[in-house]
């Protein structure tokens, strides 16, 4: 069986063409760098229902992989806007597909993850988890490490699919929040956060836990760790739903904070070039400098929609808003250089490409801007 939606063409200048984009001039820069759009699912655009929670889409080899609805998986070439190939996942797509080497990881809402070539959409291998996913899927070696909503962490080949072990860090008390945090490898151990606000750090040849720290404890009902966690000089950088933000001691054998901070209503968070950028409900975004003496705030800004996902270049960060708004912000300033407004809530986090940036929202709709 095959899919027949038809792809919109491509819009404004076109994906094809989006490498050799002009920049605007300076006396423009409130202008979005906006070079082209695309639809995925026509029949939604045109139906215009409530935004669909979107687990995300990667670029491979020049090829957009992602869900089109709430069962079929796709490749699309983005020179031509047109599908390559479909593959039908029986049930919704819940983790952000992986890109590695010229494979693709998806998983779906029954347990199920999948290799898929991303050139032909051929099927690698299954795995069977005891769980579905809704995590960012971690390549190390050859060895996927994948943590699921009841927090088990698998350790699978990823040339075969077998699963070599697995890590029970307890099943959630409550409700999760979504978008958990990746898994980080250091030191030769997975580190993952949980829904109580947990840090664990498993042997990544073995399984075997070898510690488990929560930093802090106050009264909010969500604790889950979430955004991006990041070890810089011997010290894990951590953020929590709860409005924890915190520097833990990784060099002795008994964890201890370093400093900590709270922002109120943290969304997600990312690091570049010594800065640890935070996005809030609230559409704030702010800049921390962790080896800053006393207080870490560099700047804070509005970008106008509560933060979904934060991108971090060398000179500009691109923020992900719910509601629909993409804005860009100087990194070492916060200043808004520009923003665009799409229509529609973004779920997902966006791809790159080259030079581009690809962000989807609820809509199945594609929008390309240029990086700078």
């Amino acid at each position: 069986m095959k899919k027949n939606y038809l792809l919109l063409p491509v819009l404004l200048v076109g994906f094809s063409s989006a490498v050799q984009a002009v920049e605007l001039p300076s006396e423009a820069r409130e202008r979005p760098f906006r070079m082209g759009y695309l639809s995925l699912n026509a029949d939604y655009n045109e139906a215009k229902p409530l935004a669909m929670s979107d687990a995300g889409f990667v670029v491979n080899s020049g090829v957009l992989v992602g869900s089109f609805d709430d069962r079929w998986i796709g490749g699309v070439t983005i020179e031509t806007g047109r599908p390559l190939w479909w593959f039908d996942g029986k049930v919704t797509m819940t983790a952000p597909p992986g890109s590695f080497g010229s494979s693709v990881m998806v998983g779906f809402r029954d347990g199920k993850i999948v290799k898929l070539d991303a050139l032909t959409g051929k099927k690698l291998w299954t795995a069977s988890l005891d769980s579905f996913s809704e995590r960012p899927f971690m390549l190390t070696g050859t060895t996927l490490y994948v943590l699921t909503a009841a927090q088990v962490l698998h350790a699978i080949d990823f040339q075969t699919g077998k699963i070599h072990w697995l890590f029970d860090g307890g099943f959630p008390d409550g409700l999760s929040v979504q978008g958990g945090v990746k898994p980080i490898i250091h030191d030769g151990k997975i580190l993952f956060g949980v829904a109580n606000g947990e840090v664990l750090a498993v042997d990544a040849e073995t399984g075997k836990l070898a510690w488990r720290y929560n930093p802090a404890y106050n009264d909010q009902k969500f604790h889950s760790v979430i955004g991006e966690i990041v070890v810089r000089n011997n010290k894990l950088l951590m953020t929590r739903y709860d409005g924890l933000v915190a520097s833990i001691d990784l060099a002795s054998s008994i964890r201890a904070v370093s400093w900590e901070e709270t922002v109120s209503g943290l969304t997600t968070s990312t690091f570049r070039n010594g800065r640890y950028y935070v996005g809030t409900v609230t559409g704030e975004v702010i800049a921390l400098d962790p080896d800053k003496p006393g207080k870490k705030q560099v700047w804070r800004t509005v970008a106008g929609s509560p933060v979904v996902s934060i991108v971090a270049g060398e000179t500009t960060l691109y923020i992900g808003g719910s509601e629909g708004r993409v804005t860009a912000l100087d990194a070492a300033s916060g200043e808004i250089l520009w923003h665009d407004k799409l229509g529609s809530s973004i779920f997902g986090p966006p791809a790159l490409f080259e030079s581009s940036i690809f962000y989807s929202t609820g809509l199945k709709s594609i929008y390309a801007y240029k990086l700078k």
